[in-house]
């Protein structure tokens, strides 16, 4: 292991620990992978800020996604559903995290999404696919279709997004929008959007830099 990819892997474990999310060896390797594999493609490709440091890389990315995981917890082990996905987060991140659940990514931007492919097969990942789309022109396919949770990452107008994933929604799906500090007014202005309701938020404090991240919950109004 080198001098970079041990200072990751002491920065994912100390994060890890801080946040009380446990995960085997084996999910930390391949994360460990996926950082080193993302800081390459980084400098040909924009799949994140140029400037961000191996720090941020862990938790603003990394561990973020990884906030998602207690919401997962509570859930039936359907499909997820990554609208937006961009470098794979949350979705990549989550699948893993937790191998057996069916992951979709939607990444419309297609060096982006030949990352994802990239990452998948080395990590020799199953369960999982990539759809080089926006949400509202991707079909449905074969093993995608009734989802568990459907997320997006910085939702900037939830509002517009629950509008562009409402024809995706089931009776028993759950939509997470994860967000920034902004997320602490959000989810008052989206507390009900056409069929969905809010069923409240969740909120995570970052372990390195203190920043706050909530998670907004939407399930169908039956």
């Amino acid at each position: 292991m080198g001098p970079e990819n041990s200072a990751a892997a002491g920065l994912l474990g100390q994060g890890l620990e801080q946040l009380g999310i446990g995960l085997d060896e084996h999910a930390r390797r391949r994360l460990l992978r996926y950082c080193e594999e993302l800081q390459k493609w980084n400098r040909k490709i924009n799949l994140i800020a140029r400037n961000t440091s191996l720090p941020d890389i862990i938790e603003k990315h990394f561990l973020d996604s990884l906030t998602l995981l207690p919401v997962l917890s509570e859930m039936p082990p359907g499909p997820l559903l990554d609208v937006g996905s961009g470098a794979g987060f949350p979705g990549l991140v989550v699948k893993i995290a937790h191998p057996a659940r069916q992951v979709l990514l939607l990444e419309p931007r297609q060096r982006r999404s030949v990352f994802l492919r990239h990452i998948i097969r080395i990590l020799s990942l199953e369960g999982i696919e990539v759809s080089t789309a926006r949400v509202e022109d991707d079909e449905p396919r074969p093993g995608f279709e009734n989802f568990a949770i459907i997320t997006g990452r910085a939702v900037a107008d939830v509002a517009r997004f629950l509008e562009m994933v409402g024809p995706r929604v089931g009776p028993a799906t759950v939509v997470a929008c994860m967000q920034g500090p902004a997320g602490k007014q959000d989810w008052r202005q989206g507390s009900r959007a056409g069929n969905l309701r809010c069923l409240g938020r969740r909120e995570t404090v970052l372990p390195f830099s203190g920043a706050r991240r909530f998670i907004l919950l939407f399930q169908t109004i039956r």
